[in-house]
């Protein structure tokens, strides 16, 4: 069985915070990081390519995240912009 892996670098405030607040996890006697769903949305909307959003939408239908959790997160690291954007792209039905 293959895992879902993703290594995020950290190169804004945002990542920083997203890596200091991960949770640590255990994958067959490994440790790694697991980064929270709200700082996923986030770092993907600061992205902001087709595929980003397609990612925070995915979150957001999983339950993973709300969009309150998304619109606070990205106000404090300067994002409103951007999730205004993905809001006008994808209204909540």
């Amino acid at each position: 069985m293959k895992a879902a892996v993703q290594f995020v670098p950290t190169f804004s405030s945002l990542t920083r915070e997203a890596m200091e607040l991960a949770e640590t996890a255990d994958f067959d006697g490994v440790p790694l990081r697991v980064v929270g769903a709200a700082h996923l949305a986030v770092i993907a909307l600061s992205v902001g390519r087709a595929k980003d959003f397609a990612r925070v939408l995915a979150l957001l239908e999983s339950g993973s995240v709300t969009r309150p959790e998304i619109r606070q997160l990205a106000a404090q690291h300067g994002l409103v912009a951007a999730w205004e954007r993905f809001e006008g792209r994808f209204p909540r039905e």
